[in-house]
């Protein structure tokens, strides 16, 4: 079966796809910065005894 996409839906996909992945590295880096946030608040351990290794 022929596939006939017009070049305009392969242009949205690809916006759509692009536009999601700069939304989920946005979201990535907020979490990792509050987690940044909350070690630094904590005095930068995890408060768990050291392994000893």
């Amino acid at each position: 079966m022929i596939n006939n996409n017009s070049p305009l839906e392969t242009l949205a996909a690809f916006a759509i796809v692009f536009v999601a992945g700069v939304v989920s590295t946005a979201g990535l880096g907020a979490y990792i910065s509050g987690l940044r946030r909350k070690a630094a608040a904590q005095g930068g351990h995890s408060g768990h005894p050291p392994s000893g290794r």
